[in-house]
């Protein structure tokens, strides 16, 4: 018999809890339900599930074996609703969460774009640069900009990006240029709030040290429109990822400082769920950024 019939049998057992409930959900006899869950053991050589008049529970092998199959059910209905959605108009809702640096930077007007070509897609942006739960906040994808580092996520990289410290030419015509990270210590500093290096800037030197310099200012928001405005009018220095400083380097409202003492390129990113199926109406949305971002 088919392995991927056993399989799916199988796990419908340790889903449902008996060979009854299974037989029910297949449609099939019960006798022919444990026929199959013993195929299986037998094709394996290898007990899945004990057997008593009460329960039924998992063998440490039918517990790995089981966390497979649902893998392979999950992948093989995803396959199939991806066909089936393919011939469809792509609508639904995505809800996405977005640091509000990448909104300010271009991504607003991207996603804007994007709502354009497929009007029946209904989106909810939360602009946030912090690590929510995906799952708990039923959210379906988040972009961000730096490392993946919960394992429990999938990452796939859009754009590279680089964190720059950067000043209006008037800052620094009036308060001078700071040489090295240390010398940040004695300037005004404007701090964008909704990030995890709100307050330590990390740099590394040209021999491959890393340093973090904590910094200090007059103003520090979770706006970062302010924040930018701020800093192309002379208030202070600012850091930040190069996306969001790319316009105003270019008019020359701002300029890039410390440039030998800049991180390793880092990445922005879309994130989502590892054991979540993405709709047909999230993949196209994620390919949408990845094309857009990396012309």
């Amino acid at each position: 018999m088919n392995t991927l019939t056993l399989m799916e049998t199988f796990a419908a057992v340790v889903d449902t809890g008996s060979f009854t409930a299974a037989a029910e959900r297949l449609g099939l006899s019960k006798s022919f339900v444990s026929k199959q869950v013993s195929l299986l053991e037998q094709d394996l050589g290898a007990r899945l599930l004990y057997r008593t008049t009460r329960k039924l529970s998992l063998s440490d092998e039918g517990s790995r074996f089981y966390n497979h199959c649902k893998l392979i059910m999950e992948e093989a209905e995803s396959a199939r609703a991806e066909i089936m959605d393919s011939q469809k108009t792509p609508r639904g809702k995505i809800r996405i969460t977005v640091p509000q640096s990448l909104i300010i930077s271009g991504i607003g007007q991207l996603l804007i774009e994007f709502q354009h070509q497929y009007p029946e897609i209904d989106m909810d942006v939360i602009a946030s640069g912090r690590f929510e739960n995906l799952v708990e906040g039923g959210i379906d994808i988040a972009l961000r900009v730096g490392q993946l580092e919960d394992s429990s996520l999938i990452s796939r990289r859009l754009a590279d990006c680089t964190f720059q410290v950067v000043a209006s030419p008037q800052y620094v015509a009036t308060w001078g240029e700071p040489n090295h990270p240390a010398d940040l210590t004695q300037h005004n500093c404007l701090i964008y709030g909704d990030s995890k290096l709100n307050r330590g800037w990390p740099f590394r030197t040209p021999d491959g040290e890393t340093m973090t310099v904590k910094v200090n200012g007059n103003l520090t928001s979770n706006d970062g429109t302010l924040v930018v405005s701020g800093m192309v009018q002379g208030l202070g220095i600012g850091f930040g990822p190069s996306f969001l400083f790319q316009k105003h380097i270019k008019e020359g409202t701002l300029r890039p400082l410390l440039t030998e003492y800049y991180e390793q390129p880092t990445a922005i990113s879309a994130i989502y769920p590892l054991n979540r199926n993405l709709s047909r109406r999230v993949r196209i949305l994620i390919d949408f950024l990845a094309e857009r971002l990396s012309a």
